[in-house]
C-alpha cells in the first residue's frame, strides 16, 4: 500500500501570514465582466500580468493606473486615473473593444492598503499567498482562505472584508470570518477571493476548484526496507495513523518562495523505539513534497541518529530572510544530505562517517552531535555546528541508560537577539531543547548569511534557573507573554524569558500536553493550560503566562493526568475551554460554576471565573455537548 498524507482543508487554508502577499499581482479594480485582462498597471508590480475582469482599471499608488475598458464588443477604453507620483503605464482589453493606454512614469510600489507600507511590520513573517481552498459540502461548496498578517487591525476590525467570486461573479462580501458556504453552487465552480482593506479592493487570488473530498490526498514514496542487525524493518507496515513503520511528523514551509507551502516529512522505520526501550533501529529519513505529491528530495540521517518519537525534532522556516524556508535538525556522523553527500561543514568536515556509535542496546550515547541547517528547496547542507547542549554525562539527566538525556524539542521563535530582555530584531531564531524530566535546556540560534550563531542558552543547571528543572512537557510553545515584541518560551510548567534567562515556574512538574493563548478573553494577558503527571500534586492548572500565578487548578487526587487540551467548545462561553482526558468524553457545562472537577476525568472548561465540570459518565444526556470525540 502506498502511504498518503491527508490534509484537512480548514487547516490548509488557515496557516501562516504574509508581509507582501499583494505585491506579486497588479493593483486594480474589479468587475463581474468575465472578459478583459488588465496588464502592466502602475502600482503593485508594473509590467506583470494580473487577472482583473472588464470594468475599470485600478489606480496604482504613486503611479498611473491601467486604462478603463468597455464592455465586450465595442468602444475604446478611456484613460485611467493618475496617481500622485507616476508609475508604469498599462493597457487593458475588454472583448473586442480597443484598449486605451495608461501614461508612463516612475515605477510605483505596492499600494499602502494592499501590501505596501501597511505590510512593513516588525516581525519577518512568511510571504504566503491567499491559501484559498474550496471543498465540496453537501449540495454546495465550502470556501476558506488565509488572512494575511498585515490585513487585520484590532483598532479597526470593520476595515477588513473579503469579496468572494464564483466564476468571475462576486457572490459574497464576508466581514466576520475567512469562511464562506456557497449553497447550491456546482462542483465545477471556480473561486477567487480578494481582500478589501479600508474600502479598497486588492488583487484577486489565484482561482481554485472544489476538492471532491474533505481533504487533500498527497501520494508519498516510502524509503526502502532494510536490516538492523538480524532484524528487518520497513516503512510501509503501518498507515498515516500509526507511528511505527510509516510516515511520521510533517511541517509546512515555503521552500521555493512561490507563496505556496511544501511539506517536510519524517519517516520512522517499523522498529523505531521509545527512549525507555532498548533495540537497534533502521535509519530516519526526511523528505520534501509539493502539495501535488512531487518528491523534491530525501535525506538519510544515518545509523547514529536513533529512530523514535523523541529523537528527531525538525524546524522549517525562513531563518535567513531570503524568502525560502530552511530545515534545521539534529544530525550526527553518517548523516547524508539530499545530494547524497555526508555532512562536510564545520565539525563534520573531519569526522568519521563510517563510525558506529550505537551500544549493544541500540542507544547512541557517545560520539559527536550536530545542529545542521539544510536548504529547503534542495535538502543540501548549508551550515553545521556542534549541538548545544551536549549530552555530557548521561546519568546527570536522570538515568544512566539513555532515556532522559535524549528528550529533544524544537521550535522557531522571535526572541531577544540583540542583547538584553527586549524587543530584538524581529527575525526568527532556531530553538533547540534537550531534557525536560530533570535537567532542562534550550538554546537559541540565528542563521544569517549562511552561518549559525548561538544567541543564548537557558539551562536549569545555571545559577538562578534551578526551578526550570523537571517542569517540561512533550512540547514547548513560544509566545510574547509580556507584550514587548519578543517571544518568551513556555517550557511546560515554566517560562523562559526571551533572552534565555529564567522567568517563572509553578513547580507542578511535567505533563504531556501544553496550551497557550488568550484562553480567558476578559482577562488581560495570555494564559497557559497544562495537565500534570505527578500524583502528589494538582492534576491540572490554568496560569498566567507571564508570572506563572495560578488562576484555576484542580485538587490533588493521586491521579496521573498526562493528557489535556484547550478548545472552544461552547459558543455561549467567550473563554476557550480546557478539556481533560479522556478526550473521547465530551460534556457541556451545568448552570453555575463549580470549584472542583468530577474525579471521573470529564471535559472541563474555563468560564473566566471558575471551572465548570460535568462527567459524561454521570451527566444527563441533555448536558452533553454535541462535539466530535
Amino acid at each position: 500500500m502506498t502511504p498518503r498524507l491527508a490534509m484537512l482543508a480548514c487547516w490548509f487554508a488557515g496557516m501562516g501570514a504574509s508581509l507582501q502577499a499583494c505585491s506579486s499581482e497588479p493593483d486594480g479594480g474589479s468587475s463581474s465582466t468575465p472578459s478583459g485582462t488588465q496588464a502592466g498597471a502602475g502600482g503593485v508590480n508594473p509590467g506583470a500580468a494580473g487577472s482583473v475582469a472588464g470594468g475599470s482599471g485600478g489606480t496604482g499608488t504613486g503611479g498611473v493606473a491601467g486604462v478603463q475598458t468597455i464592455s465586450p464588443g465595442s468602444g475604446t477604453g478611456g484613460a485611467g486615473t493618475t496617481g500622485a507620483q507616476g508609475g508604469s503605464g498599462g493597457t487593458a482589453v475588454g472583448g473586442s473593444g480597443e484598449a486605451g493606454a495608461g501614461a508612463g512614469g516612475q515605477s510605483g510600489g505596492p499600494s499602502a492598503e494592499c501590501g505596501g507600507e501597511r505590510a512593513q511590520g516588525h516581525f519577518q513573517l512568511e510571504d504566503l499567498d491567499r491559501g484559498l481552498v474550496a471543498v465540496r459540502a453537501g449540495a454546495g461548496n465550502y470556501v476558506g482562505w488565509r488572512m494575511l498578517g498585515y490585513e487585520y487591525d484590532a483598532a479597526q476590525p470593520d476595515a477588513l472584508a473579503y469579496n468572494v467570486y464564483r466564476d468571475g461573479t462576486k457572490v459574497a462580501t464576508v466581514t466576520d470570518s475567512t469562511n464562506y458556504e456557497d449553497g447550491g453552487a456546482g462542483a465545477d465552480a471556480l473561486y477567487t477571493v480578494s481582500a478589501v482593506l479600508g474600502g479598497k479592493e486588492c488583487a484577486q487570488s489565484a482561482a481554485v476548484k472544489p476538492w471532491a473530498a474533505q481533504y487533500l490526498t498527497i501520494p508519498l514514496e516510502p524509503p526502502p526496507a532494510g536490516m538492523a542487525g538480524s532484524e528487518s524493518y520497513s516503512y510501509t507496515s503501518g498507515t498515516t495513523r500509526t507511528t511505527n513503520g510509516s510516515v511520521n511528523d510533517a511541517s509546512p514551509g515555503d521552500v521555493d518562495g512561490d507563496g505556496r507551502y511544501e511539506l517536510i516529512v519524517k519517516w520512522d522505520p517499523s522498529n523505531s523505539q521509545d527512549n525507555s526501550k532498548p533495540g537497534h533501529t533502521g535509519p530516519v529519513f526526511i523528505d520534501a513534497y509539493t502539495l501535488d505529491g512531487e518528491r523534491l528530495w530525501r535525506m538519510n540521517l544515518g545509523r547514529n541518529v536513533r529512530a523514535g518519537a523523541h529523537y528527531t525534532q525538525f524546524v522549517v522556516y525562513d531563518f535567513d530572510g531570503d524568502g525560502r524556508a530552511e530545515v534545521a535538525l539534529r544530525t550526527a556522523p553518517g548523516t547524508r544530505d539530499a545530494t547524497g553527500a555526508y555532512l562536510s561543514k564545520g565539525p563534520a568536515a573531519n569526522d568519521d562517517d563510517e563510525a558506529d556509535y550505537r551500544n549493544g542496546d541500540g542507544y547512541v550515547l557517545t560520539g559527536p552531535e550536530y545542529l545542521t541547517v539544510f536548504e529547503g528547496a534542495t535538502g543540501a547542507e548549508l551550515a553545521t555546528v556542534p549541538f548545544e547542549v551536549a549530552r555530557g554525562t548521561v546519568s546527570s539527566w536522570g538515568d544512566d541508560y539513555g532515556n532522559r538525556v535524549d528528550r529533544f524539542l524544537a521550535s522557531a521563535g522571535f526572541v531577544s537577539d540583540e542583547g538584553g530582555d527586549g524587543t530584538g530584531s524581529g527575525r526568527p531564531a532556531i530553538l533547540m531543547a534537550r531534557g525536560y524530566y530533570t535537567r532542562a535546556t534550550v538554546t537559541a540560534w540565528s542563521f544569517r548569511d549562511g552561518e549559525l550563531e548561538r544567541l543564548w542558552t537557558a539551562d536549569s543547571g545555571k545559577a538562578g534557573s534551578g526551578a526550570l528543572a523537571g517542569q517540561g512537557a512533550h512540547s514547548m510553545s513560544v509566545a510574547d507573554v509580556d507584550g514587548d515584541d519578543a517571544q518568551e518560551i513556555v517550557y511546560g510548567a515554566a517560562m523562559i524569558q526571551s533572552d534565555g534567562s529564567f522567568g517563572c515556574a509553578t513547580g507542578l512538574g511535567h505533563g504531556d500536553a501544553l496550551h497557550v493563548g488568550d484562553l480567558i478573553p476578559a482577562r488581560a494577558g495570555l494564559e497557559v493550560f497544562m495537565p500534570h503527571e505527578d500524583t502528589t500534586k494538582r492534576m491540572w492548572d490554568v496560569r498566567d503566562a507571564a508570572s506563572c500565578a495560578i488562576i484555576q487548578q484542580s485538587s490533588a487526587t493521586g491521579a496521573d493526568n498526562g493528557r489535556g487540551i484547550a478548545a472552544d467548545i461552547v459558543a455561549s462561553n467567550p473563554a476557550r475551554r480546557s478539556g481533560r482526558r479522556p478526550m473521547r468524553i465530551c460534556a457541556a457545562p451545568r448552570p453555575g460554576p463549580r470549584s472542583e472537577p468530577n474525579p471521573a476525568r470529564p471535559t472541563s472548561w474555563s468560564t473566566g471565573t471558575a471551572t465548570s465540570c460535568a462527567s459524561s459518565r454521570t451527566a444527563p444526556r441533555s448536558t452533553r455537548a454535541a462535539c466530535a470525540c
